[in-house]
C-alpha cells in the first residue's frame, strides 16, 4: 500500500487517489482542480468535508501537449532523464534542457502552483495541506537529490528575474524593466498547511532517510519502500492531528 491508503486508515476516512507516477506539478494541480470542479462544484455538492493533500513533485519537471500526425498526448519533460516517444520530442528535450531548464523559470512556476492550490481551496471552503515529495538535482541518482530550500532559491533569483512593464508617466507607451521578487508570494503561503515550510528536512524523502526513523530499506530503486510509505503516513497523521488541519 502507498502512504495515502495508510493515512486514510489512520484518519478513518475514505480516500480518492488521483496520483500518477513521475508526474509534474502543473498536471497534479490541474487534475486536482478539475476533479473537484467536475465532481463537486458543478453538481453543487458541498466541499467542506474534503481534505486535499498534495505531494509536490520536482519543480523543474514540466509538461506540454504534443501533437503530430500520429500522436496527440501529454509530453512530460524530465530534464534529468531522456524520455520521449519520437525524434521530434527528442529534439525538443535537448533544446529544453540546454536553454530553458533554469531556476528563473521553474521556481516562479512552482511558487504559483502552490499559491493556486491554496487560493482554490480557500475560495471553495476546502481543507488542504501539501508537502514536497523530494527535490531533484541534475544528478540522476536519488542519493544526490536534496530538499528544496524555496525561500533561499527565491533570494538567489531576486535580481535576475526581470519583466517589461509600462511606465505610468506622460508617455504611457514607454517601458521600464521591473525585477520580479517572488518572496512575498511565497510568504503568503500558509506555513502550517505546507508541511515544515522553510524548515530543514521537509520532504517525504528526507524524512524516510533520517537515521532516527531507521527505515531499512527506505528506497526501492527510485521509489519509497512499502515500510517508508507506512512510516510517512504515520508522520502525516501526527502532523495533521497536532495542527488540527482536518
Amino acid at each position: 500500500m502507498i502512504f495515502s491508503t495508510h493515512l486514510a486508515n489512520l484518519l478513518d476516512v475514505p480516500v480518492t487517489n488521483l496520483s500518477w507516477p513521475a508526474d509534474d506539478n502543473g498536471t497534479i494541480l490541474r487534475r486536482t482542480i478539475n476533479y473537484i470542479s467536475q465532481k463537486y462544484l458543478a453538481n453543487n455538492i458541498p466541499t467542506d468535508n474534503l481534505f486535499v493533500i498534495i505531494g509536490w513533485s520536482s519543480p523543474e519537471r514540466n509538461s506540454f501537449w504534443y501533437k503530430d500526425f500520429q500522436l496527440s498526448e501529454p509530453f512530460r519533460v524530465w530534464p534529468q532523464v531522456p524520455h520521449f516517444a519520437s525524434k521530434e520530442q527528442e529534439k525538443f528535450w535537448e533544446l529544453y534542457v540546454a536553454y530553458l531548464w533554469n531556476a528563473e523559470e521553474y521556481i516562479p512556476r512552482y511558487v504559483l502552483n502552490v499559491l493556486q492550490l491554496q487560493n482554490f481551496c480557500i475560495a471553495n471552503n476546502i481543507k488542504w495541506m501539501c508537502f514536497n515529495a523530494f527535490y531533484q538535482t541534475p544528478n540522476e541518482s536519488p542519493k544526490g537529490w536534496n530538499d528544496l530550500e524555496t525561500k533561499n532559491e527565491i533570494k538567489k533569483l531576486k535580481h535576475r528575474i526581470g519583466d517589461h512593464v509600462y511606465q505610468q508617466s506622460t508617455n504611457p507607451l514607454k517601458r521600464i524593466t521591473h525585477n520580479n521578487d517572488y518572496s512575498a508570494l511565497w510568504a503568503s503561503i500558509n506555513p502550517i498547511r505546507f508541511y515544515k515550510k522553510d524548515q530543514p528536512n521537509n520532504t517525504f524523502k528526507s524524512y524516510i532517510e533520517a537515521p532516527k526513523n531507521k527505515i531499512i530499506p527506505h528506497l526501492v530503486g527510485w521509489h519509497p519502500s512499502p515500510k517508508a510509505h507506512e512510516a510517512w503516513a504515520k508522520e502525516l497523521a501526527r502532523y495533521i492531528k497536532e495542527n488540527r488541519l482536518y
